[in-house]
């Protein structure tokens, strides 16, 4: 790895480390978020540094190895999913019996909320109508929005190069990459991917995609764990493959028989963890009913890399 590459790495894992110490010193994850929102110097710098490492060490990487990138893995899925018989072979598997109506592209096109876009990687593709949003672009042609403070209505808004509201029911695809492990809360996460949920429209697709260069079964309980909250809310997952710096997951949206209650959101909220969310924590505070046990070794490094060019 380069000299440059490792100091723009540091950069963004510094700001993730930063959020999860002040979360852990205050414990109010609203005062922590709203005092990240205001530090523009901050965001800037991590925009910046992410811009510089995706869009030249990682672009490198990806003309080099094309199976190490998670752009490329996106296109495949989504490729194969609305163009190749991947729909029509989920819906044959969930319930074969029921007639369903033709899923309806724009011109054709799919319509993508790319969420922490930075710089729009996906705007390359014609067969993607891409809304970019981050809460600090790199690039002007990418959105300003706080995901998880932005309001749902029958439209999206947007004013300039900001966004005011998202639609309902709305995008054939949400994009998550490289956005979870941002949080320092598994509850902002979790309220993330609540919000997808009501913002794709009935079967399109929200994919994850979380950095991690250890090997596939490293982190099983995470990715289980994550897979049985989003479940319990109508994301089923269809599809994982573990890529050298990654792991790659889409989720279905599908119907849901109940309404999950407050009591139900506050059990699964934490099954959206991270190993780092364990860190640094007090003896007392490990015995905490929700935590998750993990041995030595598993805490060891969890979710702190970031793909890197390999060294």
């Amino acid at each position: 790895m380069s000299n440059d590459a490792k100091v723009l790495a540091d950069v963004v894992k510094d700001v993730h480390k930063e959020l999860r110490q002040e979360l852990n010193k205050t414990g109010d994850i609203e005062s922590v978020w709203v005092n990240h929102c205001r530090n523009i110097a901050r965001l800037k710098k991590y925009a910046s540094s992410m811009h510089k490492l995706a869009s030249e060490h990682w672009e490198q990487l990806r003309i080099s190895n094309p199976a190490t990138s998670r752009i490329n893995w996106t296109w495949s899925f989504l490729q194969y999913y609305f163009f190749a018989g991947g729909l029509e072979i989920q819906r044959r598997k969930s319930n074969p019996h029921t007639v369903r109506p033709e899923l309806i592209l724009k011109e054709p096109k799919i319509s993508v909320l790319d969420v922490g876009s930075c710089y729009n990687p996906f705007g390359e593709y014609e067969e993607l109508d891409v809304l970019p949003i981050d809460l600090c672009p790199a690039l002007g042609s990418v959105y300003h929005c706080d995901f998880l403070k932005i309001p749902i209505g029958e439209k999206s808004i947007l004013d300039g190069q900001n966004v005011l509201s998202l639609a309902t029911s709305h995008f054939h695809c949400i994009v998550f990459s490289f956005l979870l492990e941002y949080f320092p809360s598994s509850s902002q996460r979790w309220s993330c991917c609540e919000k997808a949920y009501m913002l794709l429209v009935e079967e399109g697709i929200l994919i994850i995609i979380t950095p991690d260069s250890k090997a596939a079964h490293s982190n099983t309980k995470v990715m289980r764990s994550w897979r049985e909250a989003l479940a319990a809310i109508g994301l089923k997952r269809i599809k994982y493959e573990k890529l050298q710096h990654a792991h790659c997951m889409a989720f279905r949206k599908v119907s849901v028989d109940t309404e999950l209650t407050r009591e139900d959101r506050e059990l699964l909220a934490p099954k959206m963890y991270i190993p780092q969310d364990f860190h640094n924590r007090s003896d007392s505070d490990s015995e905490t009913k929700n935590e998750v046990k993990f041995t030595e070794e598993e805490l060891a490094e969890g979710f702190m890399y970031l793909p890197m060019l390999d060294e």
